[in-house]
């Protein structure tokens, strides 16, 4: 990163020189000071740009003042692991008691491979044997389950069985020559002194501080601190084969080999045969997580979401999405626990690159309640807006929820917290925020009572910058439905209507939906023919003088559609004759009103733009979702560009049910053309098997045996792999009975079974042999179970006439007999 730390760590993953003119201010050639000025004038512009933060970094390292540059940056971003990483590394150059304390306040928070392995590459070069396994073990629990863990594993293991073998030394001077003894690795902490840097090895030198002692005494002492024995060595071995890495299959050559030198073969085997199948699942897994994995950037630093960076964060999340999805099916088939602490895991990683998208933070909250980790999902919650998102309003009513909700009943203690993160809630949102104040009120009532949510609304409509026309709304509707008092619903609509309803026309619209739910439809239309007179009263003003307001015309408009939907379908005629002319009408009241001459007076308001237009008269029409569309207007048309955008919640959610649960035909189907439900049918179950080239047979349908079965199956299909048609060639044609057989146990047999060699000749003349065989006894199959031609007299298991096959198995047979007999007489 900034040329001072060694490859492949976290200088690869900062800016190299060549690319940092595209970032840069300034050209190269230009003053420090003025580049350093650019650079912090990008960052105030852009706090997390990543590339500034870089730039600046390096400069700091040409001036000597880079420390309070890495402190800045990761006060601003303390996620982001290669900063971390590039800060250790800098300062084990200085001292290697500041690398240590930079490790050490992030290790524990940072779940990154990357930024663990540089810390354990450090351990080696300056810590004690004893620091050293302690850290290999701290990160093995942290991150042994990572798919790219296999550096971790391979390292730890050495260390655990060089132990194991000095102890067994010690106990035993003939372990070796008996097979004690584990095969070893070359020691990793040797590696990492070997492969130490001069400017590195002179500062140890000139410190007074060596690499860590690994003698065999300091194992013997560092194995009794630490309790490294058999029982510690076969968990290790244990965990790692229920990991899913890459080196996988060495370690379980190890695990093996510590099984059976231990001298009892029985317990080896059954302990194989425990853990075999996880291995196995691990392997399979770990080639899926490469396949899913491939293309992550792991050490990529969350950054806010915007236009220009969104396409490359989402195709980011994506790929995270992909690899959780699939850790979340329990592919190595964990346990509860274990396969929650392994997904919970991936969640943190993927936030590290992925933190500010909520639906992550969401989803890993809810996967810890499901493992059933509640306090857990409570602090990854609060992590989230903390570090990330905080003025993200789902997530903080989530977590306000959770505090609120988390008990029952709830303390006093829980309650103030409560109270604390609702009240933060609505300080750290941007104003104004009226759902934050709607959900505090809300909060209020059911854990305060009526008397404090009338206080609380009472005081927020004076002090809080939160309050708007939609609070109102909520406070009298929470009069009507939760208190069941339609006079104080009323009373705080009038009160809303008196502040907002010369300006908030949807306000108008809230309260006429009231009251016709409460069916007063006689207030209902006073209050809309009153809102429709008063707002062509302001455009006529407006127009006389002048002016115009886009506003007052589409408020007008809306006011006007909603009270001739009302007239149209639960009016009488005079009430919609009133309603259709009553724009005219008082528009030439208004005329006369102004003293404008009669012959003006005919004029409609048309010319001013206040007459009513086709879309208009579409809206009148409007039964929830259901409106007439003239067949003349399409949605760019000018008509159709002066729709009125005022929101009437009836309306808009009268179309959100129909586009959720509505079975109207879509748009550009007929709705006269009989079209399939394809989600009803069955799925298609072909009669032939293709592998086996058998017709398959319903459940409920005998199986019926036939005499020509041979003639009509014909050969195998030419598209199954040869191998597997040998193998198809001497497996059982009859039909399964009883139990299926475990594929784990077949598996684990499989691969530990001893098989005998066999010439190849031999093997190519039993596989064509049974080929051969197989079509011969199919043709007599069932014709040949009547007879009682077999060599033992008709009723053994050979029952069949005589083959090629059978004559050896009778061969072999006799043998074994003469075999038996033989030794029965020798003794």
């Amino acid at each position: 990163m900034l040329g001072v730390v060694p490859p492949k760590s976290a200088s690869m993953m900062m800016m190299p020189a060549t690319s940092a003119k595209a970032h840069s201010p300034g050209p190269l050639s230009m003053p420090p000071v003025v580049r350093i000025r650019g650079l912090e004038a990008a960052l105030e512009n852009d706090p997390y740009d990543i590339d500034s933060w870089e730039g600046l970094l390096r400069e700091s390292i040409q001036e000597g003042k880079v420390e309070p540059v890495f402190e800045r940056v990761l006060k601003q971003m303390p996620w982001a692991a290669r900063i971390w990483a590039a800060y250790a590394e800098w300062c084990e150059t200085q001292d290697s008691a500041m690398a240590l304390a930079v490790y050490t306040r992030c290790i524990q928070q940072v779940p990154s491979l990357e930024l663990w392995l540089s810390f354990l590459g450090f351990s080696k070069r300056h810590q004690t044997l004893e620091e050293v396994i302690r850290n290999y073990q701290k990160a093995v629990d942290m991150l042994g389950t990572d798919w790219r863990a296999a550096p971790i594993w391979t390292d730890y293991l050495a260390l655990l069985k060089h132990a194991y073998n000095v102890q067994q030394k010690r106990n035993n001077p003939d372990a070796e020559v008996q097979g004690k003894l584990l095969a070893e690795d070359p020691n990793p902490i040797e590696t990492a002194r070997r492969t130490l840097k001069p400017g590195l090895k002179k500062l140890q030198e000139e410190t007074g501080r060596a690499s860590a002692n690994v003698s065999d005494e300091e194992f013997l002492r560092v194995s009794d601190v630490l309790n490294i024995d058999t029982e510690l060595l076969r968990t290790t071995f244990q965990r790692c084969a229920g990991a899913s890495h890459s080196t996988m299959d060495k370690l379980w050559i190890g695990y093996e080999q510590l099984e059976k030198s231990q001298g009892n073969p029985a317990m080896a085997q059954k302990l194989l045969g425990e853990h075999m199948p996880r291995y196995v699942r691990g392997k399979a897994a770990h080639k899926e997580l490469m396949q899913m994995t491939a293309g992550i950037d792991h050490f990529a630093v969350a950054v806010p979401l915007k236009p220009k960076n969104m396409a490359e964060q989402t195709k980011l999340m994506e790929r995270w999405n992909a690899v959780i999805k699939y850790e979340r099916t329990n592919p190595l088939q964990l346990s509860k626990d274990e396969l929650t602490a392994r997904v919970a895991i991936v969640y943190q990683q993927a936030a590290l690159a992925c933190g500010f998208f909520p639906d992550l933070w969401h989803d890993f909250a809810a996967w810890l309640d499901l493992g059933g980790k509640h306090d857990e999902a409570t602090d990854t919650l609060r992590r989230a807006v903390d570090r990330f998102l905080p003025q993200d309003l789902t997530l903080r009513l989530l977590l306000a929820h959770r505090l609120e909700l988390g008990e029952s009943p709830m303390s006093a203690a829980r309650l103030q917290a409560a109270d604390d993160e609702y009240r933060k809630l609505m300080e750290d949102m941007p104003r104004p925020c009226p759902l934050a104040l709607i959900n505090f009120l809300a909060y209020t009532r059911r854990q305060r009572g009526a008397n404090d949510f009338r206080d609380t609304f009472l005081e927020a409509t004076e002090s809080s910058y939160h309050c708007s026309w939609e609070v109102y709304a909520f406070a009298a509707m929470t009069e009507y439905h939760v208190y069941g008092s339609k006079e104080a619903a009323v009373g705080v609509f009038r009160l809303g209507m008196e502040r907002y309803g010369d300006r908030e026309p949807a306000m108008v619209a809230a309260y006429v939906n009231f009251l016709i739910a409460c069916n007063d439809l006689k207030s209902a239309r006073a209050e809309l023919s009153g809102g429709v007179l008063e707002r062509l009263q302001a455009g006529v003003r407006e127009r006389l003088a002048s002016r115009e307001d886009p506003k007052i015309k589409e408020s007008l408009s809306f006011l006007w559609q909603k009270w001739a939907r009302l007239e149209s379908y639960f009016g009488d005629a005079d009430a919609v004759r009133r309603a259709a002319a009553f724009r005219d009408v008082e528009y030439r009241n208004l005329q006369r009103d102004f003293d404008v001459d009669e012959e003006a007076v005919l004029q409609t308001p048309i010319d001013f733009g206040l007459s009513t237009s086709i879309r208009e008269a579409e809206e009148s029409f409007r039964f929830l979702h259901l409106v007439p569309r003239s067949s003349q207007l399409t949605s760019g048309s000018p008509v159709a560009a002066k729709v009125a955008q005022v929101p009437d919640q009836s309306v808009a959610d009268a179309e959100e049910e129909q586009a959720r649960l509505g079975t109207a035909p879509a748009l550009g189907h007929s709705s006269h053309v009989s079209r399939p439900d394809t989600s009803k049918m069955l799925a298609f179950r072909p009669a032939l098997d293709v592998v086996g080239g058998r017709k398959r047979h319903s459940a409920d349908q005998p199986l019926v045996q036939e005499t020509q079965r041979g003639k009509e199956e014909g050969q195998l299909p030419v598209m199954v792999p040869k191998c597997l048609q040998d193998l198809l060639a001497v497996l059982p044609s009859r039909p399964l009975k009883g139990a299926k057989p475990d594929v784990d146990y077949l598996l684990t047999v499989l691969q530990t079974v001893s098989i005998p060699p066999i010439a190849v000749k031999e093997l190519e003349g039993f596989r064509y042999d049974s080929l051969r065989l197989l079509k011969q006894e199919e043709d007599s199959e069932f014709r040949g179970m009547a007879k009682d031609d077999d060599f033992d007299g008709g009723n053994g298991f050979f029952g069949s006439r005589s083959s090629v096959y059978r004559d050896r198995m009778r061969m072999k047979r006799q043998k074994v007999m003469v075999e038996q007999h033989a030794k029965q007489e020798g003794s």
